[in-house]
């Protein structure tokens, strides 16, 4: 089955990371390509039209179609050059896509977020950000999860990855206790921390059930840990060849933010950060903590 893979290029220094990165998956993925760019016409200078500066951008996306096919001569490759706010005609090409993947040099957006914080909060396919110093390693493949439904995209495509390249599957949970709840049992002088923790190892025993029975070959690791999600999966991903996160596709406006977890690990970067979309028809974990199937 090939894989149909959007890259965007911008010509800056993420671009040639993201690209590698693509290079090294066709070694063991069939892959068809999309090199785009987006000319931002609201960022061009009024004496500057968009014809004086396509040339530029289709001879960027050239050279990166030349070294593709240099070095991954199997990849079928395209290019277009689209016209417009980045963040739309991006979130278009992806439309049908398999994955996109860009890099992490990327413009300042609105208020709301850089441009890859804006991408992925609206993106329908998974999303991979590379880390501009990204090489190749052959680190486990780790995936966040949580107690709710935004878990099953991650967990599902982060195991298919560890099965795919021989590779150890560490399954983090991370677990915090409301500050509200805290401060009731220091009024009340009582502490059910244990069962607290207890339930969370439960979410967490069940996602490594389903693994288990849905990928029976991968090595698993699991982690459970008391403290910022963000920073739990930052520290388990300082090694690893990607981290992923689920999305759960909300905020003040529709598509625009993120939840403050994969926020703040697309700012930290530790490796290359896999986001999957948020899709309201995902079945959600069951209360046992079993992701439904």
């Amino acid at each position: 089955m090939v894989e149909t893979i959007v890259l965007a290029v911008n010509g800056g220094t993420g671009s040639p990371a993201a690209l590698d990165w693509v290079i090294e998956r066709a070694r063991t993925t069939q892959v068809s390509l999309e090199l785009t760019t987006v000319i931002d016409l609201a960022r061009l200078p009024p004496t500057i039209t968009k014809d004086r500066v396509l040339p530029a951008y289709e001879q960027m996306l050239m050279d990166a179609a030349n070294r593709v096919k240099r070095d991954a001569p199997a990849v079928q490759v395209m290019t277009s050059v689209r016209r417009g706010a980045p963040r739309r005609e991006l979130l278009i090409s992806a439309a049908d896509a398999d994955l996109m993947v860009i890099g992490t040099r990327e413009a300042a957006g609105s208020l709301y977020g850089t441009l890859r914080h804006q991408i992925a909060a609206g993106v329908t396919c998974p999303l991979v950000i590379v880390p501009t110093d990204w090489t190749p390693c052959n680190g486990a493949i780790v995936v966040g999860v949580d107690d709710d439904e935004t878990s099953h995209l991650a967990v599902d495509f982060a195991a298919r990855e560890a099965e795919r390249l021989g590779r150890e599957l560490s399954v983090v949970h991370a677990w915090r206790i409301p500050t509200l709840l805290a401060l009731g049992w220091l009024s009340a002088g009582a502490s059910p921390y244990d069962e607290i923790r207890m339930a969370h190892a439960a979410v967490l025993a069940g996602v490594v059930e389903w693994v288990r029975a849905e990928h029976p070959t991968v090595i698993i690791r699991d982690t459970l840990e008391h403290g910022s999600a963000a920073v739990v999966l930052t520290n388990a991903a300082e090694y690893a060849e990607m981290v992923v996160v689920g999305t759960h596709g909300r905020g003040m406006m529709t598509g625009l933010l993120l939840g403050s977890v994969v926020h703040d690990l697309l700012i930290s970067m530790p490796c290359p950060v896999v986001v999957m979309p948020h899709l309201a028809d995902i079945p959600p974990l069951v209360p046992n903590g079993k992701l439904d199937k």
